[in-house]
């Protein structure tokens, strides 16, 4: 307790050190006059009294600086000393200081805009209660052995020639689910996009599919209204809810409480919003955005129908053979994770066998358990080798520009040599010097801190646009908080120690004597040592270094606008038309597609429409079983192929060409004899009748 009163009263006279110095120098006077009365009283001249009086008080300088050392932080006064005589002496020269602070601004803006990307794309969790704790239910199989062959959802070939995914048939979750001992809970969703209508307009929105479970598992309390629970999940096309994102509430009901109860429409089905999710909420597919509204997944059957090809059926929660569901849950305390998977995969393994047919020789899928806490982080897989390149370029240029400031203050510091004499001559000790010349590195670099701070701000807000295409609206949004404020300030302190170290220790090594002759003050006196070389070469090696990477990136790119796709980039323009399955049934959807091309062709400046169900330039793909003609078709042994579903002027809008044969053409119809087309040769064969998998690579 009392050294708590000490340093409070130390930090008290800190703050009012003028005060404090004032009320001593009048106590001083006082003690002072008092024994000079006393002395002439006894017959002393005024004046030898005075002296007297002040050589029996003892030093007032000596006794004013104990009392300062007793009364405050004398290391904080002595520093606040210090940085004044720095931004002195930085104001005094304007030249070298801009320089420096514009070339430390840049180097550290753009190391704190690579901070702020990388820590948005790779280590930002969920916005939900112990996001750490949630783990990722995913499974590994043997390429073209595994029994799971009809997937809506990723499929990523693994380098030993096994396949991986993360995604499960709603019978399958439902009996993990049921089954579940190690999780404190399962709850399923999956993302797609929807039509929708919302205040009489049309537009197209991102939909999470979710379990009634699912925001009791993640925690998060709705900001407006209701979450979707149990009862709305229970039986199939009843739960006629839904809940909307934060984002689509501020921007379509200006976040106005009579957004409840209102109507949206999903696919032509009507649906009422019961609940708004709060700020910060992203579901649990990704940490990059937020979809736009979350249904029951009761309701995929009226507002999903139709997501497979080749069937009639629209739903598929009975479905036991489609796999399209990604399940998330938690670790009980207590249970280890070696110990959770082991459980969960020998309860796959039996629900498999006991949901679906398992030919011989066919493998059960093994079930692994992920980190969850970043949802599907689909982004793994493109961003992590582009920032780690990004980061290690980043931090040399940072580097580099140290390099170069330790350079100028040398160069500055040999100016300084008679001051620096002149110092050590009156007392001041070496590390003193050591001490004023880091002070003055630090205030340096708060100065390009300051300015980075700003240039990574702005290139945070420039990053998204500069990542948006046309085809679809940029989900990445780099949060600027304090974990940001926090790096740029760690990097400053860095900085200013790396490029203030060289020249505080060449100052401290200055000769007191040589520095004091009046030749000192025009010829400066020869470094000796290596540090000024070693700077130097130093800063060669790394602008070389960085030449060199930058030479190569402009040939990457040159290389990547010189390669030949296979068809014309140019003049394209992509539409999206997903029409609902419930009004434009099998047949129907082609009429409408075919319409849609007539009206599209009568535009002004249109040269050539197609339809296809995957449109190159969007970054998105379709693959399926194949099997040559004359051969057997065999589910776990034919190859998976990418395949499209195309227009017959498909190949001319493209600008395709067709090495041997022909194009299909208006008489190419259900009625008539199945044909293909590939642009290495052309070739008839038999498409099976489903689809094995649908693998979508969404841009972040």
């Amino acid at each position: 307790m009392r050294s708590l009163r000490i340093f409070l009263a130390r930090l008290r006279a800190f703050f009012s050190l003028r005060k404090a110095g004032a009320e001593l120098d009048e106590e001083l006077e006082t003690h002072l006059s008092l024994l000079t009365e006393r002395f002439v009283r006894q017959g002393m001249e005024p004046e030898e009294a005075a002296a007297t009086a002040r050589r029996q008080f003892g030093n007032g300088t000596m006794l004013r600086e104990r009392h300062r050392e007793a009364r405050s932080f004398v290391s904080f006064a002595v520093l606040w000393r210090d940085v004044r005589y720095g931004a002195r002496l930085l104001r005094k020269g304007p030249g070298f200081t801009a320089v420096a602070v514009i070339s430390l601004a840049l180097a550290i803006g753009v190391n704190t805009t690579i901070f702020s990307l990388a820590r948005q794309l790779l280590y930002e969790r969920l916005d939900v209660w112990h996001a750490r704790d949630l783990r990722l239910l995913a499974w590994t199989g043997s390429r073209g052995h595994v029994v799971v062959h009809d997937m809506w959802g990723n499929w990523n070939d693994l380098a030993d020639g096994r396949v991986a995914s993360n995604v499960f048939s709603y019978p399958v979750y439902e009996q993990l689910k049921a089954d579940n001992r190690v999780l404190d809970d399962l709850f399923a969703f999956k993302d797609t996009s929807m039509n929708s209508t919302v205040g009489g307009e049309a537009q197209r929105v991102q939909a999470e599919m979710v379990s009634g479970n699912y925001y009791s598992a993640p925690t998060a309390p709705p900001q407006l209204g209701r979450s979707i629970q149990p009862s709305d999940d229970s039986t199939p096309g009843q739960g006629a809810v839904v809940v909307i994102s934060y984002g689509l509430w501020e921007r379509e009901f200006g976040r106005s409480p009579a957004a409840l109860g209102q109507i949206i429409k999903l696919n032509d089905v009507p649906l009422t919003i019961v609940g708004v999710n709060p700020r910060g909420f992203t579901g649990a597919g990704s940490t990059l955005s937020s979809p736009d509204v979350f249904v029951p997944l009761a309701m995929q059957p009226l507002v999903a129908p139709g997501m497979l090809y080749g069937t009639d059926d629209p739903s598929l929660l009975a479905n036991t053979s489609e796999w399209w569901l990604n399940v998330i849950g938690r670790v009980k305390r207590g249970v280890s994770e070696a110990q959770a998977q082991a459980a969960l995969n020998t309860q796959l393994a039996a629900i498999v066998r006991a949901t679906m047919p398992v030919p011989p020789g066919a493998e059960i899928p093994y079930l692994e358990l992920g980190d969850g806490s970043r949802g599907l982080f689909e982004q793994e897989r493109e961003y992590v080798k582009p920032i780690t390149v990004l980061t290690t370029l980043v931090g040399l240029v940072l580097l580099l520009a140290c390099a170069n400031i330790a350079n100028l203050m040398l160069a500055r510091g040999a100016q300084r040599q008679r001051e620096m004499s002149v110092r050590m001559a009156l007392g001041s000790g070496r590390m003193r010097i050591v001490r004023q010349m880091l002070a003055e590195s630090l205030l340096l670099a708060a100065l390009g801190g300051t300015g980075g701070l700003l240039a990574g701000y702005f290139g945070g807000n420039a990053i998204p646009k500069l990542m948006e295409n046309t085809w679809q609206r940029s989900s990445l949004h780099i949060d600027f908080n304090w974990t940001v404020f926090a790096f740029t300030a760690g990097i400053t302190i860095l900085t200013g120690v790396l490029f203030g170290l060289a020249p505080a220790f060449a100052a401290a090594r200055s000769e007191v004597a040589l520095g004091l002759k009046e030749t000192a003050k025009t010829t400066p006196r020869r470094r000796r040592g290596m540090g000024g070389k070693a700077l130097v070469g130093f800063q060669i090696a790394l602008s070389t270094l960085l030449v060199i990477g930058a030479g190569l990136f402009i040939r990457t790119l040159a290389g990547l606008s010189a390669v030949d796709v296979g068809f014309r980039t140019d003049h394209l323009l992509l539409v999206e038309i997903d029409p609902p399955v419930s009004r434009y049934p099998g047949g129907e959807d082609i009429m409408l597609h075919r319409r849609l091309e007539e009206k599209f062709a009568t535009i002004p400046g249109v040269e050539l429409v197609s339809a296809t169900a995957a449109a190159y330039l969007a970054d998105g793909s379709l693959r399926m079983d194949f099997a040559p003609q004359g051969k057997t078709y065999d589910r776990n042994e034919s190859p998976l192929e990418d395949f499209n579903l195309v227009g017959d002027r498909f190949f001319a809008t493209m600008g395709i060409p067709i090495v041997a044969g022909r194009a299909f053409g208006p008489q190419d119809t259900r009625s008539s004899a199945t044909v293909g087309s590939s642009t290495r040769a052309w070739h008839a064969h038999g498409f099976p009748a489903r689809i094995r998998s649908e693998n979508f690579s969404e841009p972040a």
